[in-house]
């Protein structure tokens, strides 16, 4: 297309710094062709003609959201994932897209994407990337990685077809460094593995045992690192997070289990976690918990206590904590992450000001995109979101997309008060 040499001009509003956690008052912001260009006092602006202006007088301005654990192609409904593999491929391209402008629309200009079937997300970030639809930016993993006795070779039949789309089973080094560079080459960006089986299957889905070996673990960080690429772990049961911990593995996702010395290791090693807590609250909300076998019953109630603990414990200890929340299983819906960011305040322990960072300097350096996105400052992408209200008043305010007046990605305004308004030209 060209560069657009008109700017858009986010004018006198009160900026959210966060990498300080304080806000820069009366702040205007100057874009052109996706960057943030000019960032600095109202009274030294000089505007030229041509800008468009967005005037944001009394208005809090933030760097655009980032959601760190998400399954787009997945529709929070275990009924309907049945028909998985029965169905046209288009129809699970059109879900994916419809459940990203969701995330748009509620703030989130970053998703990071932890597994569907292949090919399908990285498809999908493609069509975002040239403009086609309005939408997140996408960080993709592909299928995932896992291993005999994981969730992906085994479950009770409801969701079986659905596991088998989303991963793969791989055994040895070998055919583990093969595994990583099919991704690559897929177009995926990072590696989603499993160490431990998942809460939504039986009793022989074990979450206390780790599935892989240490040299398979640290074959797929080395091979990953080598390409380019950072690995995503889903781990609840603390052998699991402290193996993966232990091989390099960049981001734990859920860690419901997780102990002291294992959140040590996890500063010391410079690992994330991702919390994910909503993926059990929408369990336990929904009603759906009370359709599944009564042993996944047992089971969810029993993480879901281990796993508020054991984030508590995260946090005290200086875990780096980004937001996600696992949205596409059953009872936790897309564009929704606004609840996730509250969840930390309300259950984990921060203070409004640390939530937002979770949501978008930690985020954005949980999913290696922070030289990009993350904060508002000369030089990144111009992602950001103009909130009515103050969300450090009252972090509920994010959870309301009706608040925002303004959703921008990539210099365009795309969302007007919680409604898709890009179209491409």
């Amino acid at each position: 297309m060209g560069k657009n040499n008109k700017r858009l001009i986010i004018k006198n509003g009160n900026v959210f710094d966060s990498i300080t956690g304080k806000f820069k008052e009366n702040t205007t912001i100057a874009i052109s062709d996706k960057k943030i260009v000019w960032v600095g006092d109202d009274g030294s602006f000089e505007k030229e003609k041509s800008d468009q202006v967005v005037k944001a007088d009394g208005k809090t301005v933030l760097p655009g959201l980032v959601e760190s654990h998400v399954h787009l192609a997945s529709t929070c409904d275990p009924q309907s994932e049945r028909v998985y593999l029965r169905t046209k491929t288009a129809m699970w391209h059109y879900i994916a897209l419809n459940n990203a402008q969701k995330h748009l629309a509620s703030g989130f200009t970053c998703v990071r994407d932890c597994g569907a079937a292949p090919g399908w997300i990285p498809s999908l970030r493609r069509i975002l990337d040239m403009g086609v639809f309005a939408g997140p930016r996408l960080v993709v993993s592909d299928n995932g990685i896992g291993q005999w006795g994981n969730q992906e070779a085994i479950g009770p039949d409801y969701m079986l077809d659905h596991y088998q789309q989303i991963g793969e089973v791989l055994t040895g080094v070998d055919g583990i460094k093969h595994a990583v560079r099919d991704r690559k080459r897929a177009g995926a960006d990072l590696i989603k593995t499993l160490t431990t089986g998942g809460v939504l299957h039986g009793m022989d889905s074990k979450l206390g045992t780790s599935l892989f070996l240490d040299e398979e673990l640290e074959a797929m960080v080395e091979e990953a690192e080598r390409i380019g690429m950072h690995v995503a772990c889903h781990a609840h049961g603390l052998e699991g997070i402290y193996r993966a911990v232990k091989a390099g593995i960049h981001t734990i996702e859920h860690g419901s289990f997780l102990d002291e010395e294992t959140a040590d290791l996890m500063v010391k090693k410079g690992s994330f976690l991702v919390p994910t807590q909503m993926a059990l609250a929408g369990l336990l909300s929904s009603g759906i918990l009370e359709q599944l076998p009564p042993e996944v019953q047992v089971k969810t109630k029993k993480t879901g206590i281990a796993q508020r603990e054991a984030h508590k414990i995260a946090f005290e200890k200086g875990v780096q904590i980004a937001v996600g929340t696992d949205a596409g299983t059953p009872g936790n819906f897309h564009g929704t992450t606004g609840t996730e960011i509250k969840y930390m305040v309300e259950n984990v322990g921060m203070t409004p000001v640390q939530a937002l960072q979770a949501a978008t300097i930690v985020g954005a350096k949980c999913v290696h995109l922070d030289d990009k996105i993350g904060v508002i400052e000369k030089g990144k992408m111009a992602d950001i979101v103009i909130s009515n209200k103050n969300p450090l008043e009252d972090i509920s305010v994010i959870e309301n997309p009706k608040n925002f007046s303004h959703v921008i990605k990539d210099g365009k305004i795309m969302v007007e008060k919680g409604i898709i308004t890009y179209f491409s030209p």
